[in-house]
């Protein structure tokens, strides 16, 4: 071999036999690896990663159920949910374009043309109708208005134009009860009152909607997904009546105004079965935005002298006809000197109670211990919770035995303790029904969103507090009171109304002493006190001039009595009142004067000589032989056809207010249909004859 060759051998690469096992061995171990892991991935973990892939791909979304609707006891709406929609336009993509019509066909429209002309009809302010044309400034315009979808159904699919909806909640209450029913969002969030209090059946069940997303991130919906429904919340009926609550809310700003209150509550309870029927209040010339009547406890005064009565005569330790010393209507007992307005030196229980003595009072309270006189005003409920559903309820204060001797006799005339309207309401209730405390009601019903009824108020009786004999005996005490007593002002004629009234001094805020001439003027009353259906706690704080309760109070309860016996629909029962109306015969004209005599006949003979067309024929009516004034109540069947065809003149309603125009009309017989207008007036025109029962067209102000 050459000594080239030898060169050449030495440079040529050496091959390891343990190198190339190595390489082998590493790869076969990594395949093994791969083909373990895919084994692993696949067989042991295919749930865990199925199920991954499934999130990625599969999205689930929430689908928020539609709050419950809250009605009034007449099934008016007060408050629900309802989608609205919101238009958001994009100027620069206004443009014509196809759209399947209802038949399916294919037709060109102009988006910006539609677009004018429903914001036009929506009543769109100009200032946004031209933004949303406007493609220089804007790329994108929300129209602050939210609309109901039928109203923009025709922007639907149209280029340029977007269609937000969204779940409001709509609340209509009466001003005065906004507090009352609180305040949620759609979505619920219920923040305070009947909102709160009720959310569980209020707010419904969520749904889940199940969507495909692709690779971009968009929803496709699928129908091989399962989706669960969104389950709508229960309705709530309450036992407000939402026109006895307006009839109320107007009673007591007449009276405020008329007496220069502060403020002032009106509550009204059906003492048959404990539904409250109306919630009023007023602090510093506002609704009151809290259910005042339910939270604000105050010292009541004289209004509690019947209860503490009413347990004496219950365990027998007076008598109605019993005599005490009333000392001239001055009498110091202790270092407290007891001044009565009505001044005798002897009163019976009757007249204690009529002429409100409160040194009769505390006279008969001494027959009861400090234990019994406590368990009576707790019996009555007070100083507890009444039970109503309501979140921030007040239990009022009663404070628990010993007392002083002073404290034993100011508790016996409303002094020393507190209430709230609520509380009283349900123990004048008590007196009113034949002696049973009842648990106070706000909700009628519940039914869920298929109607099936979930709740209905039925009749509690918490305890019996007095006898029936003395629950009537306290009745016709109270009846006194108005017809011949201090609370005169709330009398009516065709009807008997039993109550008291209270003049109570006001805790300064700190809570020492009373304000000088400061005062809480109430009344508590039933109505009518032969079988009562309303029960009516008024007060009014601070009025200026004429303070004491029977008076300013009285006349706020007669004013409200009067508007619901003229209202159609206020929770009476008009057979049952028609029953124990009393007749009101028609008074005799006065005879005239000769200067009268002679000016009617110059006045008779000057329209004669007008020669005047003569009036539209009318049927003649029949004249009873005596003449009554009667209420519109619901009347027999055989009286309501021999009247179905009586022409009678549509009264006048000038000057009237569309309520008190409302409530003329239909008191004169005819149904009446409410119309926009610029003025309160009737078509046809006052004094056109028709028949009883024909519809009057109203015109109201906007």
């Amino acid at each position: 071999m050459s000594a080239a060759e030898d060169s050449a051998d030495s440079t040529a690469p050496v091959l390891s036999r343990g190198r190339a096992s190595f390489v082998h061995i590493t790869l076969v171990l990594f395949g093994a690896a791969v083909v373990a892991k895919s084994a692993h991935v696949q067989l042991i973990e295919h749930d865990k990663w199925a199920q991954e892939a499934a999130t990625q791909h599969v999205a689930d979304v929430q689908v928020t159920p539609p709050r419950g609707a809250i009605l009034d006891a007449t099934g008016t709406v007060l408050v629900e949910t309802r989608e609205q929609v919101q238009i958001i336009v994009e100027p620069h993509n206004l443009r014509v374009a196809e759209r399947k019509g209802a038949d399916g066909k294919k037709r060109k429209v102009d988006s910006r043309v539609i677009l004018r002309k429903a914001l036009k009809d929506l009543r769109v302010p100009d200032m946004w109708v031209k933004r949303a044309f406007d493609r220089r400034k804007y790329k994108w315009v929300e129209i602050p208005q939210k609309f109901a979808p039928s109203d923009v159904e025709r922007l639907r699919n149209l280029p340029g134009i977007v269609l937000r909806s969204q779940l409001t909640r709509i609340n209509s209450t009466p001003q005065g009860l906004a507090g009352i029913v609180g305040v949620a969002t759609a979505t619920g969030n219920a923040r305070s009152g009947l909102e709160s209090e009720l959310d569980e059946f209020l707010s419904g069940k969520e749904g889940r909607d199940s969507v495909v997303v692709d690779g971009r991130g968009r929803r496709i919906e699928s129908p091989m997904l399962n989706s669960v429904a969104a389950r709508p919340g229960h309705n709530v009926t309450l036992t407000i009546n939402q026109q006895l609550q307006e009839i109320a809310e107007e009673a007591l700003a007449n009276a405020r105004q008329r007496t220069g209150a502060t403020g002032g509550d009106v509550l009204i309870l059906d003492p048959r079965d404990g539904a409250v029927l109306a919630i009023a209040g007023i602090r510093n010339g506002k609704a009151a935005y809290t259910g005042n009547g339910l939270t604000e406890a105050f010292e009541p005064g004289s209004v509690m002298k019947p209860f503490i009565l009413a347990r004496l005569l219950d365990l027998k330790r007076i008598a109605p006809d019993q005599w005490f010393n009333t000392y001239n209507g001055e009498w110091k007992y202790g270092v407290k000197k007891y001044i009565d307005t009505h001044k005798a030196e002897r009163m019976t229980v009757r007249d204690i109670v009529r002429f409100s003595s409160n040194i009769g009072t505390v006279q008969a309270s001494m027959q009861l211990s400090d234990g019994e006189e406590y368990e009576a005003l707790r019996d009555f409920g007070f100083g507890v919770p009444t039970g109503v559903s309501y979140p921030s309820e007040s239990r009022g204060d009663v404070k628990r035995p010993p007392y002083s001797s002073l404290d034993h006799a100011q508790m016996s005339i409303g002094y020393a303790m507190t209430a709230t309207p609520l509380q009283i309401a349900t123990a004048y209730a008590a007196i009113a029904n034949g002696g049973e405390l009842l648990e106070p009601s706000l909700v009628r019903e519940v039914h869920d969103a298929d109607g099936a009824l979930v709740y209905k108020h039925k009749r509690t009786v918490v305890r019996r507090v007095v006898s029936a004999e003395v629950s009537q005996l306290m009745r016709d005490m109270l009846k006194s009171v108005v017809d011949s007593g201090t609370s005169t002002a709330a009398d009516m004629q065709q009807f008997d109304v039993g109550g008291k009234s209270g003049t109570a001094r006001r805790v300064r805020d700190n809570g020492r002493g009373y304000e000088i001439g400061k005062y809480n003027s109430s009344f508590a009353g039933m109505f009518p006190v032969e079988k009562p259906q309303y029960v009516i706690v008024a007060r009014l704080i601070d009025p200026v001039g004429t303070y004491y309760g029977g008076l300013v109070s009285g006349t706020m309860v007669n004013d409200l009595l009067q508007s619901a016996i003229a209202t159609r629909d206020a929770s009476l029962d008009r057979t049952e009142l028609a029953r124990l109306a009393r007749p009101m015969p028609a008074p005799l004209p006065k005879p005239l004067t000769p200067e009268q005599q002679l000016r009617a006949e110059r006045e008779a003979a000057r329209f004669d000589s007008l020669k005047a067309p003569e009036p539209p024929k009318a049927e003649p009516l029949p004249m009873p032989s005596r003449i009554v004034v009667d209420l519109p109540f619901a009347v027999s069947r055989d009286v309501k056809r021999k009247t179905e065809g009586e022409m009678r003149p549509v009264p006048s309603v000038f000057g009237l207010s569309a309520r008190q125009a409302a409530r003329t009309l239909y008191a004169a017989g005819f149904q009446v249909s409410v119309l926009e207008g610029s003025t309160v007036r009737t078509r046809p025109a006052a004094g056109a004859l028709l028949r009883a029962g024909s519809t009057v067209q109203l015109e109201t102000p906007k």
